[in-house]
């Protein structure tokens, strides 16, 4: 049960670390300027094949 607890607060904390550092500012930025260089043709999506393992 202890260790059910500690892992349930880890998870959580990590997640909470993940989503501080998704909505940083830098990121932020970064995220806007992939956005605008897919917008202008700058950035170019590929698709591609599913890679199943």
């Amino acid at each position: 049960m202890t260790q059910k607890m500690t892992n349930s607060n880890i998870d959580k904390n990590t997640e909470k670390e993940a989503e501080e550092i998704f909505y940083s500012e830098s990121n932020m930025k970064y995220l806007e300027k992939i956005i605008t260089d897919i917008e202008s043709g700058k950035a170019k999506l590929i698709e591609h094949e599913l890679i199943e393992e």
